[in-house]
C-alpha cells in the first residue's frame, strides 16, 4: 500500500515539474507597447497614456507592476505606476505643467520604453 502512495507521489510531482517548466518566465522576453508614442499637452491639460505588456509570444501578461516617470517633471508629469489589467494594459496620466518638451520613462523588470511628451502653448 505504501509503495503505491510513493509512486502516486512520483508521478504528481513529476506532472507538476513539467507544467511548470513549459510556462516560460515573466522576465522573458517582455514587450511593452506604449500609444501614443507622442502626446502634445497645453499647461493644465491631462492625457492618459496607454501601455500593453505582452510575453514573447504576443499574449498578455496580468498584474505586471509597470512604472513611469517624466523625465523633466517641470514639462509635464505622470502618475508613477499601474497594474496591468487581465488584458495586459496599464494607464497613465500625464499632465501639461510649462513650456518645453520631456520623455515619459516606461518600465517594468529592466524592460523599457519611451513617449515623448510635447508642451503647445495656447
Amino acid at each position: 500500500m505504501r509503495i503505491k502512495y510513493v509512486i502516486l507521489f512520483c508521478l504528481l510531482s513529476a506532472t507538476l515539474m513539467v507544467s511548470c517548466a513549459q510556462t516560460p518566465p515573466y522576465g522573458e522576453g517582455v514587450n511593452l507597447v506604449v500609444s501614443p508614442h507622442k502626446l502634445n499637452v497645453h499647461s493644465g491639460s491631462e492625457h492618459t497614456l496607454f501601455v500593453k505588456v505582452l510575453d514573447k509570444q504576443g499574449g498578455p501578461i496580468f498584474g505586471m507592476k509597470v512604472d513611469a516617470k517624466s523625465t523633466s517633471p517641470t514639462v509635464a508629469t505622470v502618475t508613477h505606476e499601474a497594474v496591468t489589467d487581465v488584458a495586459g494594459n496599464a494607464t497613465f496620466t500625464v499632465k501639461g505643467i510649462s513650456p518645453g518638451v520631456t520623455q515619459i520613462a516606461i518600465s517594468t523588470m529592466g524592460y523599457k520604453a519611451t513617449a515623448e511628451v510635447v508642451f503647445l502653448e495656447h
